[in-house]
């Protein structure tokens, strides 16, 4: 009987140990799970909802920072001078995750990339996403890999018929993120240029630095 007693008293010993330790873990994180009704202090309440609502205005700040303006993170800037642009379109992109991550800490390359046609549907090539800093090896992806891009089958379609007249080719000009915080490509139908159109481009560019050296000057 004495030992029985002895063990009982060291069951509702420690019982009341377990509850204790649970009642201050939850009145010092303020995370409740789904059924559990636990009051935690009015200071430690104060501070979450505090903590919650400046994380709120970050978020808003943000938002509105973005508003109606695109993030460019990777730009072709060769193209514009290799090639004449005839027409632009917007374009998704399918990504995997470490793609994406990769995409908004601005790892992405644009030159010697291309746009291809296949069964109605548009292919990007030769396009350098680097892989992520601190993924493993086993969940990386291949940085030129073969991407599709999200388009409509008729524009497509559009495209695979201007595409098939002599001269003309698909480049990707920018990589950016929209005001929605989606990853968009700006695709461009391009038609070479020959070394006269690229002088006369150059002399143009002169003149207009020039222009601007003595527009700044005189103002």
């Amino acid at each position: 009987e004495t030992q029985w007693m002895a063990s009982s008293f060291l069951s509702a010993w420690l019982l009341l140990a377990c509850c204790r330790a649970l009642l201050a873990l939850v009145t010092t994180y303020p995370l409740r799970a789904p059924g559990w009704r636990f009051s935690c202090s009015p200071e430690v309440r104060r501070g979450h909802a505090l903590m919650v609502a400046d994380g709120k205005k970050a978020q808003k700040k943000k938002a509105s920072d973005r508003q109606g303006r695109k993030l460019i993170i990777a730009s072709n800037r060769r193209a514009k001078f290799d090639y004449e642009i005839v027409s632009t379109y917007e374009a998704g992109i399918e990504l995997v995750g470490t793609e994406v991550k990769s995409c908004r800490a601005g790892k992405v390359q644009l030159r010697d990339s291309f746009g291809r046609v296949e069964k109605n549907t548009v292919w990007l090539l030769n396009v350098d996403i680097a892989q992520h800093a601190t993924t493993g090896g086993y969940f990386q992806h291949d940085p030129k890999r073969k991407r599709r891009l999200l388009m409509h089958k008729a524009e497509a379609r559009k495209l695979r018929s201007q595409l098939d007249k002599q001269g003309t080719t698909l480049i990707p000009l920018n990589f950016y993120f929209n005001e929605k915080n989606l990853l968009k490509v700006e695709l461009a139908l391009c038609r070479g240029k020959n070394k006269r159109d690229k002088r006369e481009d150059i002399k143009r560019k002169d003149e207009k630095r020039m222009m601007d050296r003595i527009s700044k000057s005189i103002f």
